[in-house]
């Protein structure tokens, strides 16, 4: 490693399963890449055939996924710099049923001396449902990170093997990919919800809606016939943007996701992050439990919309019956997103995490964040 900081390789599953919520992971990657300079590879299937018929169909595809002997998959333009691995390599992943394409991949951890994994997902129903894939990257990876705080992560740290470095990095987010709307009268919807509301919000935030002639946005329009990533990703960013508040609830689990003995467990989605992002003011039931929340959403001035309340609260009819004071508590959340929440403040955190050299490109990001919270209202480049 020179002085120009780690030679960086990014290994993408950005194809392996090209659904719609891919499309962060993809712009983080994007992010990554240039401001590590970083060589990208791609995991591709391997040949026409699994593209069609039964083998093309995901029960089948998930089957194939993690085979040792018929390799649905390759990686797309593995080439080396001057013959040699890269410094670190990383896989970015939605969750375990993704990372397993990684089994019957052979030579993926060859890309970098040092592997490090990110997935967003992890239950403890997928620890045992995946057993085979921890146990893969326990033997292949030196680093893995999780993006979720709920998995026993004590467990995963005394597994023997090549693994040495396993803790909590929140989710991967480019908030620069998050377009400018500085002039309040661009913020067209009232209500953003792009995920299910529960009964007694959705009646809430419809009566507000139908009582004052608002804009409720409860899901997002025709994306779900949106094929591009890309497409699908700049509609959901515009959307966002446009809206003044976001409606995101904590992440709840199952009992058969949490393990025996284990529940009540609220966590911070991507969602959270997404909001104070487009600079929305955030509203939902909040995980006030939660290190993450406490660190890196509660800065943004959050405010409290519980699942059983029986009226808007106060201060989120406040937000929405004055559109300045909406704007005025965006601009924080924007802010707090630029000062906290960007992928390269994720990169900087795990490679401290696994004793990697800074990066000058990602040192440069940050100032040029910091730089847009000090002097931007909410949003942009």
């Amino acid at each position: 490693m020179g002085g120009n900081g780690p030679r960086v390789a990014i290994l993408s599953l950005r194809d392996v399963r090209p659904v719609a919520n891919y499309g962060g992971l993809r712009e983080a990657e994007d992010a990554l890449v240039e401001a590590l300079a970083a060589g990208l590879y791609r995991v591709v299937v391997s040949s026409p055939r699994f593209s069609r018929g039964a083998l093309a169909k995901p029960a089948v595809r998930a089957v194939l996924n993690s085979s040792r002997v018929v390799h649905p998959y390759r990686i797309e333009h593995h080439q080396r710099r001057d013959g040699a691995p890269a410094d670190v390599m990383l896989v970015l992943a939605r969750d375990l049923g993704d990372a397993s394409v990684l089994v019957g991949l052979p030579g993926w951890n060859e890309l970098g001396d040092r592997v490090m994994v990110h997935i967003e997902s992890v239950t403890d129903w997928d620890l045992r449902r995946y057993a085979d894939v921890v146990g893969h990257l326990r033997r292949k990876a030196d680093a893995l990170f999780c993006a979720c705080e709920m998995p026993p992560l004590g467990y995963l740290r005394t597994m023997h093997g090549r693994l040495d470095t396993v803790d909590v990095v929140p989710a991967m987010l480019d908030v620069l990919a998050f377009p400018v709307r500085p002039d309040p009268a661009h913020r067209t919807i009232d209500v953003f919800c792009p995920g299910p509301v529960p009964t007694v919000q959705n009646q809430l935030l419809r009566q507000w809606a139908s009582l004052n002639d608002g804009s409720y946005q409860q899901n997002i329009g025709q994306l779900g016939a949106v094929n591009s990533l890309d497409q699908h990703r700049k509609i959901f960013t515009s959307m966002a943007t446009r809206a003044r508040v976001f409606l995101t609830n904590h992440e709840r689990y199952s009992q058969r996701q949490l393990g025996p003995g284990r529940d009540g467990y609220q966590g911070v989605n991507t969602r959270f992050y997404e909001a104070m992002a487009a600079g929305c003011v955030l509203i939902g039931d909040l995980p006030h439990g939660s290190r993450q929340f406490a660190e890196f959403v509660r800065p943004a001035g959050p405010l409290n919309f519980p699942l059983d309340a029986e009226r808007l609260p106060r201060d989120v009819l406040e937000a929405l019956d004055d559109p300045a004071y909406a704007q005025e508590l965006g601009s924080v959340a924007r802010a707090t997103a630029l000062r906290r929440n960007d992928v390269a403040h994720r990169w900087k955190h795990m490679a401290a995490l696994a004793g990697i050299p800074d990066s000058p490109g990602i040192e440069a990001r940050i100032t040029q964040l910091a730089e847009l919270a000090d002097g931007a209202p909410a949003g942009g480049k």
